[in-house]
Formats: structure tokens, sequence, C-alpha cells
């Protein structure tokens, strides 16, 4: 069986081979600097097995491996977390397929150690259980969302976890709303900016100098989801307490564009003039020029 070999370090720089895949764990995990993957063909599919190489060469197995599932898993990633601990953690992914009922999307599955040796590996339920999850299509309807499957994002859940915060932070959730965003994914935006977040979010990081720039983004990107009146109402709060913000003013106008015209001209024009002023005209964007004059 042809196999890949894809050496990946933490700056996502890759090699490659014909055994395997191999992760450079940076920083290592106890003494292991790398760790190995292979598939092995059994009769219900191909299974996903892993190990830890130590540095002076000896390996050491680790005790989850990946089953196939109704489909073979795939590696997702397989890294280091430095906290208060170190950790290890790798994430396979699984085709679900099941056109009858609805669901079609990805599994995914993470596993998360410490050691305190390379014999006595100790599985963290609690944050293998938070990184796991299906994303796709629901029975019901609606979709499920998995979102810490990015390493940066994985990373920032588990130094949460280890800290005691179960709920994500307000830069968690800015920076997870900022990678639905570059994807363009506006369910998943809508789905993860519910109103019962963004409440709990300004509960504890109230709008202020430091979160004003989260507050401002999450209601851009509402707005792009088609959700203009939650958009609306929460720029209008972040207006109340920086009423000179230029871009605010933008992006006030793009949403009651949507909503009340007239309303939206003279934000659109409020924003021409403050940028203009600035000796920014060559940033003004040109539907902001053709707007701030009416219809």
């Amino acid at each position: 069986m042809k196999k890949i070999i894809l050496c990946l370090f933490f700056g996502y720089s890759a090699l490659s081979s014909a055994e395997s895949k191999v992760y450079t764990l940076d920083p290592a995990f106890n003494t292991a600097g790398k760790a190995e993957f292979v598939t092995v063909e059994g009769d219900r599919g191909q299974t996903l097995k892993g190990r830890l190489i130590a540095q002076n060469g000896k390996s050491h197995e680790l005790p989850d491996a990946c089953e196939p599932e109704g489909g073979d898993a795939e590696l997702n990633d397989a890294f280091t977390v430095k906290g208060k601990k170190t950790y290890f953690l790798f994430t396979c992914v699984w085709p679900v397929q099941h056109s009858g009922i609805g669901l079609n999307g990805k599994q995914f599955e993470t596993f998360v150690y410490t050691a305190s040796g390379l014999t006595s590996l100790e599985k963290i339920q609690s944050m293998s259980q938070y990184l796991s999850a299906y994303e796709g299509s629901l029975e019901e309807g609606g979709n499920s969302y998995a979102w810490y499957t990015q390493r940066k994002l994985a990373t920032e859940k588990i130094t949460e976890i280890e800290s005691g915060k179960t709920a994500d932070s307000l830069v968690l959730a800015h920076n997870i709303v900022l990678v639905r965003l570059k994807d363009m994914d506006y369910d998943a935006i809508k789905s993860y900016l519910r109103p019962e977040r963004l409440e709990q979010l300004k509960s504890d990081y109230p709008l202020g100098s430091s979160t004003v720039v989260a507050y401002n983004d999450f209601g851009y990107a509402l707005a792009q989801a088609g959700e203009y009146e939650k958009a609306y109402q929460l720029l209008a709060q972040v207006e109340k307490s920086f009423p000179d913000r230029v871009v605010l003013k933008l992006n006030i106008a793009d949403v009651l564009w949507e909503m009340d015209k007239a309303r939206s001209t003279a934000y659109y024009k409020s924003y021409v003039d403050l940028m203009t002023e600035a000796g920014k005209t060559k940033l003004i964007p040109a539907k902001a020029f053709e707007r701030s004059v009416g219809e």
C-alpha cells in the first residue's frame, strides 16, 4: 500500500517520504520530539494509529486509534500546546453521509493527553470532548458546527479550559468569527453569534476601549450574514460608547441601507466627510460616495 510521509512543523512547513505521517512537536511533549501516524488496512477498512518518538529514538504507541466508522478516518492535525502543562493532541476526521436522514458532513474527534513520562499518557477527557464535534447538516434541519478544528483555535480553547473557562472568551469568539468570515460561512456566523452568546460575552467582557474592535467586527459579520436587525442593534450600542469611530459609521451605513435608506445616506455622508477631512479620500469605497448623495 502506498503511503505518504509528511513532516509538518508548527509553522506548517512540510517534507515528504513514503511510509507515514510524521509531525515535529514544538514544544516537545515530555521527551518526544515527533509523532508518527500510520494507516493500517483491516477487514473493515483503514485504521489510523500513532506513536510518539522520543529524542533518543524510542517510540511509544498512542493508546487511542481512529477506526473506520462508515468511512476511513483521516488525520486532521497533531501538535502540542504549552499551558501550565504541555499537552499533545491529534484530531481525526471521518466523512458522514446519510442522505436518507439528512446527515452530510464531517465528524472530528480529538484526543488530548498529558504525561509525566511517555509510558504513562493521561487522556484529558474534558478537553477531548470540547474539541470533538460534528460539522454538517442535521436530521432535524439546520447545521452543527465544529468550532475548534484549526490549530490556533484549538490551542486557545485548551488554554482557556485549563484556566477554568468553559465558555469561549471574547478573544476566542472574535477569532472564530474572523475565520468563518474569511471563509464566507455566513450560516456559521449566524449560529455562533446567537443572542444568548452575545449577551454572555457582553456580560463577561463589557464594551470598552479594549473590546470595541471585537464588537464592531461582530456587527459587521452579522450584517454580512444578512442579520441586519441584530447587526444594527449591536453597532448602535457600540456607537453610544464610541460615537467618533469613523469605520463604525460606514458599518452602520451599510446595515441601514438594507433597512432605512434615508438614515443610511446620512451616515454615509458623515463617513465621507470625516474621511475627506482626514485626508483619506482615496480610501473611501465607491459605494459610500454614491450613497452619500441619496437615491
